[in-house]
């Protein structure tokens, strides 16, 4: 009986820390999707924006004149790095037995 009470005081434990670390992966893709959102809205910005317009970055309580390229670069660094973080999803989501070609992440990302 005590076995028994054990095992299953282990599989509650065990169960528990499961849902703690679904509930801060999904936070973390939560902020993910925000940044995303984010970052559209800049990129949308910057694709209307002339040389001749001023860009600049908010660091800290500062703003600081940045390069339109270098801003560009930036946010285009951005969504090639969520590009890969969706890609790794997609292979974790994916059981390993069904990674056929067909269910493989493109290499959109690779160089």
């Amino acid at each position: 009986i005590f076995k028994s009470i054990s095992l299953k005081m282990g599989a509650e434990t065990k169960y528990a820390q499961s849902q703690k670390d679904v509930s801060k992966t999904m936070s973390a893709r939560q902020k993910l999707e925000t940044q995303l959102t984010e970052n559209n809205i800049v990129k949308e910005e910057l694709d209307m924006m002339g040389s001749t317009n001023t860009v600049y970055k908010l660091i800290g309580p500062v703003l600081v004149k940045q390069e339109l390229d270098e801003a560009k670069a930036t946010v285009s660094t951005f969504f090639r790095w969520r590009t890969m973080a969706s890609d790794l999803e997609v292979l974790i989501l994916i059981p390993a037995a069904s990674h056929s070609a067909a269910n493989r992440p493109s290499a959109r990302w690779r160089s």
